[in-house]
């Protein structure tokens, strides 16, 4: 199979492989094997950015034979505000989802949530979330507080 993209296209795609490799990698300890797969398909796509009139985006390391966004690509894309963006959004889901099962396991019990059906685990979740929700919305973090 052949794909013909533009240029355009073509630098959108290195911003699609910049975030599909920092989502897989952004929080490694260490190189993780069965994650090379897409390193080889990012590392395919990043070895035409010369072909396609971006050698100034994308540079080749000769030592280990493996491509990089330069710095004019860090300076010049977006992605850092996209990444800023999901991680904002991500932190406000998972605290709000994790604060209303909390207090619904409080008030139900483990095995009887675990018994619901999808529908009526949402009913239970969704007035809390929502309390929570107005809440952060209302006051950010200043009302959060740990107890000991």
């Amino acid at each position: 199979m052949k794909i013909n993209i533009t240029k355009k296209e073509y630098r959108l795609l290195l911003d699609i492989l910049y975030l599909g490799d920092w989502m897989l990698t952004a929080h490694d300890q260490e190189e993780m094997p069965d994650k090379e797969k897409y390193q080889d398909v990012i590392q395919k796509f990043y070895s035409y950015a010369e072909e396609m009139g971006y050698e100034n985006l994308i540079e080749a390391d000769k030592e280990s034979n493996k491509y990089y966004e330069t710095m004019e690509y860090e300076d010049s894309s977006k992605v850092d505000e996209i990444i800023e963006n999901y991680n904002i959004a991500t932190f406000w889901d998972e605290l709000v989802s994790g604060l209303a099962m909390r207090d619904a396991v409080e008030t139900k019990g483990n095995d009887a949530i675990n018994k619901m059906s999808p529908e009526e685990r949402i009913r239970l979740l969704h007035p809390l979330e929502e309390r929570y929700h107005e809440e952060f919305m209302a006051n950010d973090l200043t009302n959060l507080k740990i107890k000991k």
